[in-house]
């Protein structure tokens, strides 16, 4: 499975997942739990509350890129490191990192369905 859950991960953040609640459905498990450390402090989302914090972000933002650099994967676990990239409503015409992020994907059902997750702000 490790090749098949790498596939899924990628294709997700390849998707409009992150714009449409469609697309987001299709990849995350309805049972999804994500265990974010961030510089905020921990905070812990399920299938609805992570919809609502990519829906918030996507309002407040042009556009999102996910810049992946490392993935790796072993049997139905996904090790992803990557950066975010976004667009300003003001400021359209530049991409800046916002920030940098590592997450442990769990695959169940074909889905994924449990993050493990540490990011840090670009600035």
């Amino acid at each position: 499975m490790s090749a098949a859950a790498k596939k899924l991960v990628t294709s997700f953040f390849e998707s409009d997942a992150f714009k449409q609640k469609e697309v987001y459905e299709q990849y995350i498990h309805s049972d999804l739990q994500v265990y974010w450390h961030s510089s905020t402090g921990y905070n812990v989302y399920d299938f609805t509350s992570y919809w609502e914090l990519i829906e918030s972000a996507s309002l407040s933002y042009e556009s999102l890129r996910y810049d992946v650099s490392h993935i790796l994967s072993e049997k139905d676990e996904v090790a992803v490191r990557y950066t975010l990239y976004t667009r300003t409503i003001e400021n359209p015409g530049e991409e800046v990192p916002i920030g940098y992020f590592i997450s442990i994907w769990k695959i169940e059902d074909g889905k994924l369905k449990t993050c493990h997750q540490t990011s840090h702000p670009a600035i």
